[in-house]
């Protein structure tokens, strides 16, 4: 598209955005009056379904080339002889900016619209046209009769002026005979698509409404209708209640949403005496003072901010009590001395009962960690056979702690088999270390 038709978009569209700011409290109205005058610019595109119907001189040379795609710019008039018939004349032109000829087409149309909104009308139309094509150089004019027929959309976004959208399809009936050289007219068939801006002048205007006594049409005689103007209910006096609560809107806290009058028309679902519009846990029956968020270890922290929402704790560690020491952290971190197994077995030697029980109380004295129990082997006999072996170890010592008052679910286990080493597997005393059990402990984030 050229630099010109890029500029009138742009003053188009500008002057759309321009008008809806001046106008933002603007009503769109039925538009299509009897009597009123329609006047519009658009910018179009302008597709040649058939590019060899180039201007044809029968006397002259053939023009020199096959015709592009381009666009146009059409000025309409329209007189609308009732809301639903109009008459409108077309002015289009194609310059000659893509093409090396200009296209000036008249289109008188019969216009109907259909169906009526307050905001949008589809028409159609169809009619007579005539073309005449302007080729630059040493070339005749070409003027040929046609038939049109159009189709679109009017938008009424502001009272006297709208966007227009249309879709045009135009045949051109070649009239003139075959040439000398054996030349012939061809019939044009070409698609245009247009935009633009139009405004509408005078018209009938609707007549008044004669005044009745139930303004607002809802059953409720003005004078005993606390909202005369606005459809409303019997139980709010005439004034509009969408949710039925007998709470006019206007005096309901919660419109949307019916509710107990003595609750300014705000529902309780869960009934624990703090509206939803209030309460942080609408679904759940909670405590006031944790605006209505149920507390379930009685920590005085709501479980919605509650890190260990079951386990009693403090507000600095988030919920949860207070996490073990740094030195018994570090203590059942990592590799566990101590904990060993019967040769190519899962059972647990009765040295290692020790420290397991000095683990247990520290995962019942904090009840808030987790543990990951991590078996690792060294590389004698199979891959296959140490990742189970190292499995089975990790299980053992889980179970070994589960019965002694541990929660299981707080226990995660994994074999390594050999895939972990933390020495080469070169001699005993290095195959030894890689045998080992390692702990993970892991608190609520």
């Amino acid at each position: 598209m050229s630099r010109r038709s890029t500029r009138l978009l742009t003053a188009l569209a500008t002057t759309a955005f321009g008008l809806g700011a001046l106008s933002p409290a603007a009503q769109a109205k039925p538009f299509i009056k009897k009597g009123s005058v329609e006047v519009g610019l658009q910018l179009g595109g302008l597709w040649f379904l058939d590019n060899e119907a180039v201007p044809f001189d029968p006397d002259g040379a053939g023009f020199p080339s096959l015709l592009q795609d381009t666009f146009t710019y059409t000025l309409t008039g329209t007189y609308n002889f009732s809301k639903h018939l109009g008459l409108e004349l077309a002015l289009q032109l194609a310059p000659a900016e893509v093409n090396r000829l200009s296209i000036f087409t008249v289109h008188l149309d019969a216009i109907w619209h259909p169906i009526q909104s307050d905001w949008i009308v589809p028409f159609v139309g169809a009619g007579p046209s005539f073309a005449t094509t302007f080729p630059q150089g040493d070339y005749a004019t070409d003027s040929d009769p046609g038939v049109n027929v159009v189709a679109g959309v009017k938008l009424f976004p502001w009272d006297h002026i709208g966007f227009r959208v249309d879709l045009r399809y135009l045949v051109s009936i070649a009239t003139s005979g075959a040439a000398d050289d054996g030349r012939e007219e061809v019939t044009g068939h070409d698609l245009i698509a247009s935009f633009g801006l139009f405004g509408t002048f005078g018209g009938e205007e609707p007549k008044k409404v004669p005044v009745i006594l139930d303004t607002d049409g809802d059953g409720i005689l003005d004078q005993s209708d606390a909202c005369p103007t606005v459809p409303g209910q019997a139980s709010a006096q005439g004034c509009p209640d969408k949710d039925g609560d007998t709470l006019a809107d206007d005096n309901d806290r919660c419109p949307d949403n019916a509710g107990p009058v003595d609750a300014k028309g705000c529902p309780d679902k869960d009934g624990d005496t703090l509206v939803d519009i209030d309460d942080r846990c609408p679904d759940e029956p909670g405590k006031v003072e944790l605006k209505g968020c149920p507390d379930v270890d009685e920590d005085t922290i709501a479980n919605l901010d509650d890190k260990c929402p079951t386990i009693p704790g403090q507000p600095e560690f988030g919920g949860c009590p207070p996490p073990p020491p740094e030195e018994i952290v570090k203590k059942f971190s990592g590799a566990i001395q101590g904990i060993t197994f019967e040769r190519d077995k899962d059972i647990i030697r009765a040295s290692s009962f020790s420290i397991l029980d000095e683990a247990v109380k520290v995962m019942k004295d904090y009840p808030q960690i987790r543990l990951l129990i991590e078996g690792h082997t060294s590389s004698e006999g199979t891959r296959e056979h140490n990742l189970d072996l190292s499995d089975r170890r990790a299980k053992s010592v889980r179970q070994y702690m589960v019965d002694k008052g541990v929660d299981g679910a707080r226990i995660d286990t994994k074999g390594f088999g050999p895939d972990v080493p933390v020495a080469k597997n070169n001699n005993e005393a290095n195959r030894a270390k890689n045998r080992r059990i390692e702990f993970k402990i892991s608190q609520p984030e």
